[in-house]
């Protein structure tokens, strides 16, 4: 429950020889049809559960923040933010949770209509040059940056970040949340979720926790970033110095 690929029209091939993570979207690629068997899961290790289920949420969260944006986008992105929220933890608690597992199953499914109507941005950018030149798994690439850039895109969109804190974090911490103060709250909700992940399963929240990673390798993650498509969605410009320090950030 992560990609939510059986309702996008984006796929990913990968050129192992030059790496290279390549996307590219098509409307061939929709279904007209959908099955979502949650039983297919319920053996899914927790590490996997979560970088799955983060991968959702990074895709319902850019889908939401990023510049195409719209009302449709919006709310299954919201459901699926709200439904991650609520299940990921009682899911990693007891892996067999039936009802836990449908929720994040369909939370997967609703964010991947989310970006298929409005796309992602930094984030997936930075994810798929990762996953190139390092190997590391999608979800765990987006567990990564999430934070970090929605850090670096709240001078430009922080009211949208700001209304991610009721679907995040739930009515009470909404509304006990001055308004000037909610995409902050926003943030450390999603910093503090990846510090359990990592407390319950060791899902890695920076690049030197993976162990994979080298400095030495950054600065072709950030040219191959910059390159990619996603960063055309973005809702703040980036150079090739500003990927450098959100690299930094996330080291």
């Amino acid at each position: 429950s992560g990609t939510g690929s059986e309702v996008t029209m984006v796929a990913v091939v990968s050129d192992t020889e030059k790496n290279v993570k390549m996307a590219f979207a098509s409307n061939y690629l929709m279904p007209h049809a959908a099955i979502l068997d949650p039983r297919m899961t319920q053996t899914l290790p927790p590490h996997l559960t979560a970088m799955t289920a983060m991968d959702a949420m990074t895709h319902a969260v850019e889908a939401y923040t990023c510049m195409a944006a719209n009302p449709i986008s919006d709310a299954y992105a919201t459901a699926a933010i709200k439904k991650v929220s609520n299940s990921l933890f009682s899911v990693l608690d007891n892996t067999t949770d039936a009802h836990g597992r449908l929720e994040l199953a369909q939370a997967s499914t609703m964010a991947g209509i989310a970006f298929s109507n409005s796309m992602v941005g930094l984030v997936h950018s930075l994810g798929h040059a990762l996953g190139a030149v390092a190997h590391l798994p999608h979800g765990l690439c987006m567990n990564l940056f999430l934070p970090y850039v929605l850090e670096y895109n709240k001078e430009v969109n922080g009211d949208k970040i700001a209304e991610l804190l009721l679907p995040l974090a739930g009515p009470d911490i909404y509304a006990q949340t001055p308004a000037h103060l909610r995409a902050d709250k926003a943030i450390s909700t999603i910093l503090t979720m990846r510090d359990r992940l990592y407390s319950l399963t060791k899902l890695p929240r920076t690049l030197s926790e993976t162990g994979k990673v080298t400095e030495a390798q950054l600065d072709e993650v950030a040219e191959k970033a910059l390159n990619d498509g996603s960063i055309i969605y973005n809702p703040k410009e980036a150079s090739l110095e500003d990927l450098k320090s959100i690299l930094k950030k996330a080291w």
